[in-house]
């Protein structure tokens, strides 16, 4: 972090991930962060347009989507996914234990530089060893659980977490078991949800101080439409019994 760090956030890094052609985006991630007197590191993003195939295969696994997912990811949402790991990375490789992942299509609520007051109280608690902490819910809103509360913050747990990875928490612990998980075959806010396989256990912090800005075209959908690619209706069946068993007992043996 900079020396113009806001003593309102938490002593810990702030990684956007940004493609090199999505300069409108930064100048916008830019001006809100400035607003909040915040700095952040930027993480050049995986451009699904350039990215070579020797790079995806390093990763992804053409046959384990076929097998266990609903339809071939494009390469956006693969190079979605190399983003994000590229980002878990970038701070590994710094000494902090925690830090704050967004993408680049966000509203920065107010709250959101004033989260060194429930981080530094979930140190202090029965939950100081979490692995990923959602910070947005820009979908579908799921149920949560109370957990404890820390001020005006209440840490909550899923059923099943929201879809979405805009922004969020990670710790140390969080960002290697999310690296192990090669090769991936989903999206990855798709696979955060299936807890078990990743080893991540996915918490939320409500309010939310995220959101998506639903103001510029995808850069996923800007490489290809994945609307268009074939749905394969007996994998997404398959898979949704298998989620719903495996959901079950993975809470039921918490």
């Amino acid at each position: 972090m900079s020396k113009n760090q806001s003593a309102n956030m938490p002593c810990l890094p702030i990684y956007l991930i940004n493609l090199d052609r999505s300069g409108h985006r930064l100048d916008d991630v830019k001006k809100a962060m400035a607003e909040l007197n915040l700095d952040f590191e930027r993480v050049s993003a995986v451009d699904g347009r350039a990215v070579s195939n020797s790079e995806v295969n390093a990763v992804y696994s053409h046959q384990l989507n076929t097998e266990r997912y609903n339809y071939d990811l494009t390469m956006g949402e693969i190079a979605c996914y190399m983003s994000h790991r590229k980002a878990w990375k970038t701070f590994l490789e710094s000494e902090h234990d925690a830090a704050i992942i967004l993408e680049d299509d966000i509203v920065l609520d107010p709250l959101f530089a004033q989260l060194q007051k429930p981080l530094a109280a979930l140190a202090d608690s029965r939950f100081a060893q979490w692995d990923l902490i959602k910070l947005a819910q820009p979908f579908r809103p799921k149920e949560s659980q109370p957990l404890e509360t820390f001020g005006e913050f209440q840490l909550v747990d899923y059923e099943k977490p929201p879809m979405g990875a805009c922004a969020y928490l990670v710790s140390r612990q969080g960002a290697k078991k999310l690296l192990s998980r090669v090769p991936f075959f989903r999206p990855v806010d798709v696979d955060m949800q299936w807890q078990w396989e990743t080893g991540a256990h996915v918490l939320g912090l409500l309010p939310y101080t995220v959101d998506n800005s639903h103001t510029h075209e995808s850069d996923i959908f800007s490489v290809a439409n994945r609307h268009a690619s074939k749905r394969r209706g007996w994998v997404r069946l398959k898979e949704q019994w298998r989620f719903f068993w495996q959901n079950r007992r993975y809470h039921k043996n918490r």
